[in-house]
């Protein structure tokens, strides 16, 4: 009788082995089946992205854009995870990074920067797949290219200084896409009453004129290359960040912005500038009383001080000379 219980005890043990290995196997199965769905989401995410960021009308993009989003959203709740919706969890880098800092495989720095680098994806993620932001200010670039700044503020960078922090996304740009920063160029506009010849009489007008002109580094103060790596389901062809724009002195009544940049794909290098012309500025864009401007600034030309960019200075040129000549 008791070799007989023994069996059924040895019998019972292989059962219930075999049950758990049965369902790891299933599990490992399901979980190759949801990163193959996953990266066919994204594939077709991508395409639909590149159309939509193509658009020249910037209603019809941001409407293309954020359709493609809803989409995506959908694709994951219904295919990808749609028999194991508990799976999918934006937070489970979060969750790994403690309990391996928990169990001594991270030191306290190592924990603090790459859970910086969460926290920077997870707050743009949110903001994505809500599927709702509106531009701050968005441009299209060359090719695929295209920015959309949703969130500018007031921040102060490292020494305390005040500075203008723009949160982005940056369209076009894979995974494997390489940059090569440029330069950022702000020109500020100012106005003033003037006599100008209007026919044969002098009047008192309001004039354009160039307040000062600003230039730096184009690199962001974050970007992440990879923000899949942080959420496996963070939508492809785009990456978010950073950047830090000086603070607009007080009297600019207007701005102009380039953004240049160079991108470097397997198809070749794409030079891209981004580019605002004259944008109304918002009080909370300038500096407060008391506040020091502390961008590297470049004294503007005798033409620009005029209110004419390079061309206008030329064909201004050109109709001297022509006046001469009478």
């Amino acid at each position: 009788m008791q070799r007989f219980f023994s069996i059924i005890i040895i019998f019972g043990i292989l059962l219930v082995g075999g049950g758990y290995l049965f369902m790891k196997k299933s599990d490992q199965e399901a979980r190759l089946k949801i990163s193959d769905d996953l990266a066919s989401a994204r594939r077709s995410f991508a395409d639909k992205a590149r159309s939509a960021v193509n658009e020249e009308d910037e209603k019809d993009y941001l409407r293309a854009i954020q359709a493609s989003i809803k989409g995506y959203d959908e694709e994951l709740k219904k295919r990808v995870y749609g028999k194991k919706a508990e799976w999918r969890d934006p937070a489970a880098y979060e969750k790994d990074v403690e309990e391996r800092f928990k169990k001594g495989e991270l030191q306290e720095a190592q924990r603090k920067s790459m859970l910086e680098g969460y926290g920077l994806v997870k707050g743009s993620y949110d903001v994505i797949m809500a599927a709702n932001w509106k531009p701050v200010l968005t441009a299209k670039g060359q090719g695929d290219i295209r920015i959309d700044i949703y969130e500018l503020k007031r921040a102060k960078d490292d020494e305390g200084n005040p500075v203008l922090e723009g949160r982005f996304f940056l369209w076009g740009l894979e995974d494997s896409t390489r940059v090569q920063w440029g330069q950022l160029a702000m020109r500020f506009w100012t106005t003033e009453m003037q006599q100008v010849k209007e026919g044969r009489k002098m009047v008192e007008k309001e004039v354009e004129k160039v307040l000062g002109r600003a230039e730096g580094d184009a690199t962001p103060r974050i970007i992440i290359p990879n923000p899949g790596k942080y959420i496996e389901e963070y939508p492809s062809f785009v990456q978010p960040g950073f950047i830090w724009f000086p603070v607009i002195p007080r009297e600019a009544k207007a701005v102009d912005i380039e953004y240049t940049f160079t991108a470097k794909r397997s198809g070749g290098n794409f030079d891209i500038a981004l580019k605002w012309e004259k944008l109304n500025i918002p009080a909370n864009w300038k500096l407060g009383e008391g506040e020091v401007w502390e961008a590297d600034v470049i004294e503007a030309t005798e033409e620009e001080i005029a209110g004419k960019d390079g061309t206008e200075a030329a064909d201004g040129a050109g109709e001297n000379k022509e006046e001469e000549k009478k």
